[in-house]
């Protein structure tokens, strides 16, 4: 209970002096159909990495500390040689690795440039003045007629002069500068024709104006392209995107100020900071902990704290008013109650509102669930969109799955509702997710609580992770995760999270839980079985009937009866399920591995070990927990 307490504590004193400490969150997302890799430039402060993979549909969420002033582009076409030497076809640092420590390139790439609060407003700038390789748009979390989306929507690779063209393969992949073509003073505007009067508009840089009129694309380029925004704006950048946002504005920024026009002048720009906040702050968090952790070693979330803090906060009356005064329930459950709302913006975007039922007994809840979503971004992980936090009120808000939960699709008639190939494609999405979380978020994710229930589905019955309140972040290079109490949900909850004699708690406990959902999304684990499992508690529930059925080779069935095509998409997720949830930790593959096995071929695939049996915590959910959360985000009529 002290620990719930020291928790509320450091969220809400962060909360009341966010307008003092300045700061941004960049969320980057990759929309382009291939991988891309991510460069950050720092010339004053520093972000969390200066390189990383992104692969298509991935997002990824850094903190951009208050003085922070650099640049952001992304490469293409990467690979490692032989000697382990990495490199890319566009946009290479020549760092030989991922990370960029110190070097970027200026060779046809799309770049954005950022001023964080620099005279009491944070600015950003687009430019393709030394080339271009990707559609790139910035959008911002407070748009005004100075703050608007910008950025290119055009593949300038199909509009780039022919002269300029850069191409691997007999592929274009870019579209070098003409200065860097040509090298002339008059192109390049330097020695003599260092001036705007000197240095005319070529047809080059006229191309790229007429196509992309919002960025920077002439060394004497006026304000039109710069950016300012107030400095607590956050801003998503997206590589490849399909729209820019509708704000205009009627008049330029009067801070906006001229720009640099070449490398040599690009030179940080001190600010202010509230630095002294800052550490006031940072001390008395670090005594706290330290304090805590010297009483009571139990794990933490101490650190998250300040991801919590960057997010969109809504007021209670927001609340009230995007669920319209909670006119339309979606779903109840122990945490308190889902409603679907409405975003009080001009997109009135449909949304999905949870508020706790006792803010008491859920705060560690609340703020794992925050923490967790914050930083994760992928097209398989339920999207955040803010919360509330406003006395005992406590809710959070995010994107609104018109499909409802897994769970109700699952039945005995659950064949009649889903074919094959679906119910493929979303054990496939779910394993991505997590593959996502336990290897590509900014911090290592375990969930903890993987079930039907926490597995939404959008119209498109694309599935999205959900639910993060039992979530446990860790370090990347963590193995094992430190845990005092079991947590997750009967029937999916891995071996080890219950006892320590099946091994160390870890990423494989997701594994496990996925493991059995794949197994009852096919069907093998069906409503008689799980009947008569629950009347034997001496054992888990598992079905020993698989075995046997792959042994003679019988069909695998889906609610009793498949197709003959779909055979093989069933033995293969039976197979990935079965090694999913096996007893020790270390014989389960992870979750990247999962992805792999689920897009293979089925001759591949081995029939793993059979399980051991475990103990009586592994027994089916009791009726009355089934019935509550089975209710979890089914859109009532």
């Amino acid at each position: 209970m002290a620990k719930k307490l020291v928790l509320i504590v450091l969220l809400a004193s962060h909360l009341f002096v966010s307008g003092v400490l300045s700061g941004s969150i960049l969320t980057i997302e990759n929309k382009c159909n291939q991988t891309v890799w991510p460069v950050i430039f720092s010339w004053e402060s520093n972000l969390s990495t200066t390189g990383f993979v992104l692969r298509s549909g991935e997002a990824r969420v850094l903190q951009a500390p208050s003085s922070w002033y650099g640049l952001i582009s992304a490469r293409t076409l990467c690979s490692t040689n032989s000697s382990g030497y990495f490199s890319c076809a566009t946009g290479d640092c020549e760092s030989g690795f991922i990370e960029c420590p110190g070097s970027y390139s200026w060779s046809a790439v799309t770049y954005v440039y950022f001023r964080m609060d620099h005279g009491g407003v944070s600015s950003y700038t687009i430019t393709v003045e030394h080339g271009y390789n990707l559609p790139l748009v910035v959008v911002p979390s407070q748009p005004s007629q100075t703050c608007i989306s910008a950025g290119c929507l055009v593949d300038l690779n199909k509009t780039c002069p022919e002269d300029l063209g850069f191409f691997t393969g007999g592929k274009q992949i870019g579209c070098i500068s003409a200065c860097r073509k040509y090298n002339t003073k008059e192109i390049c505007c330097t020695n003599d024709f260092r001036s705007k009067q000197r240095c005319e508009r070529t047809m080059y840089t006229k191309n790229f104006e007429q196509a992309c009129p919002l960025t920077y694309s002439y060394a004497f380029e006026d304000n039109n392209s710069t950016m300012t925004c107030p400095k607590s704006t956050d801003f998503v950048l997206t590589f490849c995107p399909s729209s820019i946002p509708n704000n205009t504005r009627s008049s330029m920024s009067p801070f906006a100020g001229p720009k640099n026009n070449s490398k040599g002048k690009l030179k940080p720009i001190l600010g202010g900071s509230s630095a002294l906040a800052v550490l006031i702050i940072a001390v008395a968090v670090v005594v706290m902990v330290r304090a805590k952790n010297a009483r009571r070693k139990r794990d933490s979330n101490y650190e998250n704290i300040e991801a919590v803090v960057m997010l969109k906060r809504y007021s209670y009356a927001d609340v009230k008013k995007m669920t319209n005064s909670f006119a339309h329930v979606l779903g109840k459950g122990g945490y308190g109650t889902v409603y679907k709302g409405k975003l009080p913006d001009s997109s009135g975007q449909d949304i999905a509102l949870k508020i706790l039922k006792d803010p008491k007994e859920n705060g560690e809840d609340f703020i794992n669930e925050l923490a967790s979503m914050s930083i994760a971004s992928h097209v398989n992980i339920v999207s955040l969109f803010g919360f509330c936090y406003e006395g005992s009120k406590r809710a959070i808000i995010y994107e609104f799955m018109p499909n409802g939960s897994l769970d109700k699709f699952i039945s005995e008639d659950m064949s009649t509702k889903m074919d094959c190939e679906t119910l493929y494609n979303i054990a496939l999405g779910v394993a991505r997710g997590l593959d996502y979380l336990h290897n590509s978020c900014v911090s290592k994710i375990v969930h903890f609580d993987i079930k039907p229930q926490n597995i939404l589905l959008d119209e498109d019955l694309c599935p999205k992770i959900s639910d993060f309140g039992l979530a446990k972040l860790c370090k990347k290079n963590d193995s094992i995760i430190s845990m005092l109490d079991a947590r997750g949900t009967v029937g999916y909850i891995a071996p080890e999270v219950f006892s320590k004699s099946y091994g160390a708690v870890s990423h494989k406990s997701d594994v496990y839980s996925y493991g059995m959902v794949v197994l009852e999304l096919i069907g093998v684990t069906s409503r008689e079985r799980a009947e008569t499992s629950r009347s034997n508690m001496s054992t888990m529930y598992f079905p020993d009937w698989i075995y046997e059925d792959l042994e003679r080779n019988e069909n695998m069935r889906v609610g009793d009866h498949v197709i003959e095509e779909e055979e093989e998409i069933v033995k293969k997720m039976t197979l990935v399920g079965l090694w999913c949830i096996q007893t020790n930790p270390c014989d389960r593959p992870p979750m990247k591995k999962v992805v792999e096995m689920l897009e293979g071929g089925v001759e591949a695939l081995v029939v793993p070990p059979k399980p051991l049996l475990t103990p009586a915590i592994m027994a089916w959910e009791t009726d009355e927990e089934s019935e509550e959360t089975t209710s979890l985000l089914t859109p009532s009529h």
